[in-house]
């Protein structure tokens, strides 16, 4: 009994003892001393972390400020980049325009380019003759050897300046008349020696000359003897040239004023054949037809409206009547093979017949009829077959 009482006495103790500490506690914490406070610290703007989300407003990522606005940064960066580039883009179209619509520079700004392949437009004009002639009186020439160093080829005849032909002739002269001492035959050989030389490729001047080689004639005598002659032809003539475009295969016409002097020659001392003198103006027209790039046909023709023709004395003093009429008419047909527009090999074939009237009695009377004929009339031809070579530069 006196044990419980003394439990009793000790729990009462410890009970009055907890609950002054109790109020102690208590009252520290009313006073102050342990007062719980809030903190006032706050995160700076700088460390926020907005939300991205994607289309549907799903969270994909946190970003700081300082990432967010690294990103506006870069994105501002590419936005200027791309504007950059597109006015760039805008300027060089615009520069490409201006340049498609300034004027061509000037034609004679470029090099000249030598022509080495064929081309026949019809837009491409060739100077006309009156053109090239005017350029040889004036500066005007470099303007019109462009033209042909820009469109004709290199091989071209029309680049030649010179040109040189060496023809041997077979001939046949074949003279008829009602007149014993101007009808005879005769055939022999010859040379022909020609010589073009172009002022430009339009406009030139000519020279040939055709001589016989151991030439004669029959004899009117009753021996059937033959008697020696000479044949001699110069013509000189001044020539303009048109093609038909400026390709190689152009076709081409060609005319010439030309002076004509051709005689026949026997021994001074024969009694049988007059010597004969022709001379006059006459007009040629030649053509020239290439099929190819290395041949081409030629044809053409002469007319001698009016001459003057003549015969000399020899052993007998042989005259058919005073001159009244002479007139030449000539045909032409040949080929050229050209290798290079400065070696060609060339062929003609040519016949020309010339008519000769004369007025009142011939001077003695005619020794096969004892005659002596009134008005006589010859017709003098010539038929001539040639081949040979031509040199041009």
């Amino acid at each position: 009994m006196k044990s419980s009482f003394s439990f009793l006495i000790f729990i009462a103790l410890f009970s009055l003892t907890f609950e002054s500490s109790a109020q102690v506690g208590l009252e520290g914490f009313s006073s102050g001393r342990y007062e719980v406070r809030k903190s006032n610290k706050r995160t700076p703007a700088s460390e926020s972390a907005p939300v991205v989300t994607d289309s549907d407003g799903v969270a994909v990522r946190t970003l700081k400020t300082s990432e967010l606005e690294a990103e506006e940064k870069a994105r501002k960066e590419a936005e200027a980049k791309k504007a950059a580039e597109k006015l760039a883009l805008e300027q060089k179209k615009a520069e490409e325009q201006k340049a498609n619509t300034a004027p061509a520079p000037a034609v004679a700004a470029k090099p000249a380019v030598e022509k080495t392949v064929d081309t026949d437009s019809s837009e491409v004009q060739e100077p006309g003759i009156s053109e090239q002639a005017e350029s040889l009186f004036s500066n005007k020439a470099g303007k019109i050897y462009e033209f042909y160093r820009e469109q004709i080829h290199p091989d071209d005849i029309r680049n030649n300046r010179l040109e040189l032909d060496v023809m041997p002739v077979v001939a046949y002269n074949d003279s008829q008349s009602n007149y014993g001492f101007r009808d005879y035959q005769s055939f022999f050989n010859a040379l022909s020696i020609r010589a073009n030389v172009w002022f430009t490729p339009l406009i030139g001047v000519s020279g040939r000359i055709l001589f016989s080689f151991a030439a004669d004639v029959d004899s009117v005598t009753a021996d059937q003897s033959r008697i020696p002659a000479k044949y001699e032809m110069v013509d000189l003539g001044v020539n303009f040239r048109k093609f038909f475009g400026v390709s190689r295969k152009a076709n081409s016409l060609e005319f010439s004023i030309l002076l004509s002097d051709s005689k026949m020659t026997v021994p001074s001392d024969n009694t049988s054949r007059a010597r004969l003198k022709t001379q006059g103006l006459g007009l040629g027209l030649k053509g020239r037809i290439p099929t190819s790039a290395d041949y081409a046909w030629t044809v053409g023709g002469s007319f001698f409206p009016r001459l003057q023709h003549s015969e000399s004395e020899t052993g007998v003093a042989i005259q058919s009547g005073a001159a009244e009429e002479s007139v030449r008419i000539g045909l032409d047909i040949g080929g050229e093979w050209k290798f290079t527009r400065e070696s060609q090999m060339i062929w003609n074939l040519g016949a020309s017949v010339e008519r000769n009237v004369f007025d009142g009695a011939a001077g003695i009377p005619d020794p096969s009829t004892g005659l002596t004929p009134n008005n006589v009339s010859v017709t003098n031809a010539f038929y001539m077959l040639s081949l040979g070579y031509r040199w041009g530069h």
